[in-house]
């Protein structure tokens, strides 16, 4: 069994759609070089570092080597590439959205379901939750989001 953590934080735009697990969805978007994805950012990391390579970062640089507005769903296919993932079984992925100004209550089920499709697993071993900062720091105070994921995957 193979386990890694990843993290992604933006502050939110008025300007960028809302993009989460590759839905788009109302709400203020994130200021980022991709479309901000921050779940798939988060889950991209958790995976590159339960495989021991190295972070999004490196194979998505936020300059002109990457496409500017790149779609975070052809960022995880790309890393699903670098980790041989259909070699890979996943066990179980556990993501925190972290936010004041996005009701993760409300759209948990939508973002499993599709997190589900993006990673061909069963739904039942994917979990979204949320949770406030109770208007602590730039989360509370609803300038940015923020994403915690740990996933445990095998080979197959």
């Amino acid at each position: 069994m193979l386990v890694g953590n990843g993290f992604d934080i933006h502050r939110h735009s008025n300007d960028k759609k809302l993009v989460l697990a590759g839905i788009s969805l109302d709400g203020f978007g994130f200021e980022a070089h991709s479309d901000g994805d921050i779940v798939l950012h988060s889950i991209c990391d958790a995976l590159l570092g339960a495989t021991g390579k190295k972070d999004l970062g490196f194979y998505f640089p936020s300059n002109s080597d990457t496409l500017e507005n790149i779609s975070s769903i052809e960022m995880l296919e790309k890393i699903l590439e670098v980790i041989n993932f259909e070699n890979l079984i996943i066990n179980n992925i556990d993501l925190t959205l972290i936010s004041e100004v996005i009701n993760v209550s409300k759209i948990s089920d939508e973002l499993e379901l599709n997190l589900a499709k993006l990673l061909n697993t069963d739904v039942s071993k994917i979990n979204v939750k949320g949770k406030s900062m109770d208007q602590i720091g730039k989360i509370g105070e609803g300038i940015a989001s923020a994403v915690m994921t740990t996933v445990s995957i095998s080979h197959a």
